[in-house]
């Protein structure tokens, strides 16, 4: 019986997924940004934004699976995960850009956003990424 309750969580969890707000964005500590707006967001994860307002390179970290990662792509792109991967895959191709570091996991994105000068990622709302700026939408 706990095993039937415990799989029909995790059901209900994936037919629901995770809103806009169940996610938030992450930058080096050194980046000036606190926040962006959702077009800036949008700019950065289909690498139309290549350097920060306040200057420096701009360095995307994209998970690779996982419903943050469906959220994050569905609300701030308006693309499926891929859509996102064909996009990108486009833009190298045709010499318009380079992919994004991905990563497996959260923990991956936070150490390499931690350590990565001008670094921007994602992580789910309900961490505490340490190392890390959390950025608002404005």
């Amino acid at each position: 019986m706990k095993r039937f309750l415990t799989l029909l969580a995790l059901a209900c969890a994936a037919v629901c997924g995770l809103r806009a707000d169940d996610a938030v964005f992450i930058a080096h500590p050194d980046v000036k940004a606190e926040s962006l707006t959702a077009a800036e967001a949008k700019a950065i994860l289909l690498g139309n934004q290549t350097s920060w307002s306040g200057g420096g390179n701009l360095k995307l970290a994209v998970l690779t699976s996982g419903p943050v990662h469906e959220s994050v792509l569905r609300t701030y792109t308006e693309r499926s995960a891929d859509q996102f991967e064909k996009y990108w895959k486009k833009l190298v191709f045709t010499g318009k850009g380079s992919l994004p570091e991905q990563a497996a996991d959260e923990a991956a994105i936070v150490a390499y956003v931690a350590k990565t000068p001008g670094a921007f990622g994602y992580v789910a709302a309900g961490s505490t990424p340490a190392g890390v700026k959390v950025l608002t939408i404005r």
